[in-house]
């Protein structure tokens, strides 16, 4: 690649050459111009003086010696080709052949005349028509003198320069003797501009070193010197400019790197880290556990899984909010970890559950040693905002040997293993065994066709009738039945519990109400405008803004008669969700509602909460009424329960009502409403109006 500085010299060097072949070019042209001019201006004054010299020797015959010596004069002139001397008629009298037109091998001075004639003739044939005077006939001077006067001539004189060859070695004289000169001309020229442009080429090439040094040592605090060429100049502050330039965007290219860097890490610690605790997250730990899995596979060795789940928290943060609850996770995490040996890996799955996953095991004994130091260190008791809370946990443990290694139905085995030991009390680990497989292969079975059932019709209304004293029918409770074509019919009693674990009780409850809604009018038709219906809340539903937004917007909008509408709930999820349900439930009674209490006595605080329920009619226990008879003690609770509920002026519903003795016993105490099989079994609404009302009373 060519550099700057070659191609200025070499353009320096072609223009000096250019410019040097015009000048000599024409300095040789101007020089052949004025020499012809001498050579014409002196021709002309030799043949001014010939032709007087002539005067005399006229009058003599051709060839005649003096006119031979008058023309011999011209030997002095090198380049004189040829000279004649012709009468006013023409004849040639006398001729010279000069050197220029001789012949290597013939000249004398005494040729003959027609020789010269025919040089004459041949190379001056046109002398004869021209006039008197100096001619230039291409590299010839000719001049045409006239002998004697002008106006009485005698003859003329003519005679031939022949300059070329004059010409050309002049013009070689004259290169010979100046070429050398202008050669070191042009060298001490070339020497001088070289020098020049190293001095002007040099702030550029110091620019182009510092160019290369930010190039090689990423540096780009450098500075060049401003020269005091302006274009120099220019360029070095453009150049200083743009170093400037870089520099500041380089630092904040670099702060924002740094600060990437620095989110990016944030980001990286949040994708694999859970930010409460600071314990590997999900994501964390099933790449690590896929990992531990692959490699245990292939060198045969074995990988513990204990699944841990936090006893009651649940309750914890729905009594004492989010913060105390994740105060409690912080604890009870911390405690955890630093219970386990090296092999294990302690990682948050979610919400109050963990995950421990154990390497390289070599025992049985080696993993209850692990859980058993696990259990001890969870239960415990924490201060946490003033509130002193208990802590315990359950574990489930499975081996990765047991499910072929696979990651999925590892977890899984240690999460029903989990269940397990909160079957069994809590606080507690369980190894995982098949048979519990199958009783949680048939808990995802009944969780997974619950949406299927409600989408498909599958779920059904029945209703179990409400008789009073005079056993008139004046209700009916709705109860929901279940048959799915592959798991066949479905027991309330197993459904709802999955229902309300897998958080699909509120769909069910909002499709209960949709339903009884629908089929209510045709009940009215057929009881009376007397009649209502009473439909159960599950604890959830009451925190279920969902549930109660439906409920409360059907019943603004008359979508949901609120006269023939009565809402169950437990004494224990009345209790658990008080302040809650106390607003809710308080609205229900605005709109027009009634309330119930069902299942009273069963729960822990009953007396003291009673007066707090905002309800129209509580409903005893099952248990009791179905000891009637037979308990003297469950009687005398059950006279009790009535008697407290009289002194409320709440109207009492017994349930479970199965004999004749029952239903007298609690007629006789001041039971307002009777509900069991003695009356009627839970019955889907095409039977129910198939039949005639009065085959409901006894």
């Amino acid at each position: 690649m060519k550099s700057l500085r070659s191609e200025i010299s070499f353009h320096t060097i072609a223009s000096i050459a250019i410019v040097s072949g015009l000048i000599i070019g024409l300095s040789i042209y101007v020089y052949e111009k004025l020499y012809i001019e001498f050579v014409a201006t002196e021709v002309n004054a030799t043949a001014e003086n010939m032709a007087v010299d002539l005067l005399g020797v006229m009058g003599e015959p051709a060839g005649s010696f003096n006119q031979a010596q008058v023309l011999l004069r011209l030997e002095e002139y090198e380049y004189v080709q040829s000279a004649g001397i012709y009468r006013n008629d023409g004849v040639l009298l006398n001729s010279y052949i000069g050197s220029a037109n001789q012949k290597a091998d013939q000249h004398s001075l005494t040729a003959t005349v027609e020789t010269a004639e025919v040089s004459l003739l041949s190379d001056d044939s046109i002398v004869e028509n021209l006039p008197e005077g100096l001619h230039h006939i291409h590299s010839k001077v000719v001049v045409i003198k006239s002998i004697g006067e002008t106006s009485f001539p005698m003859g003329k004189l003519v005679l031939a320069f022949n300059l070329e060859d004059a010409i050309k070695e002049s013009r070689l004289r004259y290169i010979t003797l100046v070429t050398p000169s202008v050669v070191v001309l042009i060298l001490v020229f070339l020497l001088l501009t070289t020098r020049l442009h190293r001095r002007s080429l040099k702030p550029l090439e110091n620019l182009i070193k510092t160019m290369d040094s930010v190039v090689d040592e990423k540096s780009y605090d450098v500075k060049v010197p401003e020269t005091s060429k302006v274009e120099t100049a220019a360029l070095s502050r453009a150049f200083n400019n743009m170093m400037t330039n870089i520099k500041l965007q380089s630092e904040l290219n670099n702060q924002k790197t740094a600060l990437l860097e620095q989110q990016q890490s944030e980001m990286e610690k949040l994708a694999n880290f859970d930010v409460l605790t600071g314990l590997p997250n999900r994501q964390h730990l099933m790449r690590k556990l896929a990992a531990l899995l692959a490699r245990a596979q292939m060198t045969n060795s074995e990988v513990a899984l204990m699944f841990i789940d936090v006893d009651g928290f649940k309750d914890i943060n729905d009594s004492f909010g989010h913060d105390t609850g994740d105060k409690l996770l912080l604890r009870i995490s911390s405690l955890l970890n630093q219970s386990l040996p090296d092999n294990a890996t302690l990682g948050r799955l979610g919400g109050d559950e963990f995950l421990v996953l154990i390497d390289n095991v070599s025992s049985r004994d080696e993993i209850e040693n692990i859980a058993s130091k696990l259990l001890k260190a969870a239960d415990n008791t924490h201060n946490i905002n003033r509130i002193r809370l208990g802590s315990t946990i359950s574990m489930g443990i499975a081996l990765a040997s047991n499910c072929n290694y696979e990651l999925s139905t590892l977890i899984t085995n240690a999460d029903v293993a989990m269940y397990r030991a909160k079957q069994e009390g809590r606080a507690r680990y369980e190894w995982f065994s098949l048979s519990m497989y199958e009783a949680t292969h048939r808990k995802v079975q009944v969780s997974t066709r619950i949406s299927h059932g409600l989408a498909h019709g599958d779920f059904y209304l029945a209703y179990q009738a409400k008789v009073g004293p005079k056993e008139n029918i004046i209700g009916f409770e709705v109860l929901l039945r279940w048959y799915d074509e592959v798991l066949g019919h479905v027991s309330p009693g197993e459904f709802i519990p999955i229902a309300e674990q897998t958080d699909k009780i509120s769909q069910i409850t909002l499709w209960v109400v949709k339903r009884a809604c629908e089929e209510l009018p045709l009940l009215i038709k057929e009881f009376g405008e007397n009649i209502s219906i009473s439909l159960n809340l599950s604890p959830q539903d009451v925190n279920s803004s969902e549930v109660t937004d439906f409920i409360l917007g059907g019943l603004a909008s008359n979508d949901i008669p609120a006269k023939h509408i009565e809402f169950e709930i437990t004494e224990t999820a009345y209790m658990n969700n008080f302040g809650y349900a106390n607003s809710f439930f308080e609205a229900l009674k605005i709109s027009g509602c009634h309330l119930s209490l069902d299942d009273f006595g069963t729960g822990y605080s009953s007396l003291s909460y009673l007066t707090e329920f905002n309800i129209d009619t509580l409903k005893i226990d099952k248990q009791f009424v179905s000891q009637i008879g037979q308990s003297e003690r469950s009687e005398q609770i059950t006279v009790a329960i009535i008697q407290m509920a009289k002194s409320l002026n709440l109207l009492v519903c017994a349930e479970g009502v199965e004999t004749k003795a029952q239903a007298e016993f609690l007629i006789e105490k001041g039971c307002e409403i009777l509900q069991g099989f003695l009356y009627s079994r839970p019955t889907p609404l095409k039977e129910l109006l198939a039949r005639r009302a009065d085959k409901f009373v006894i």
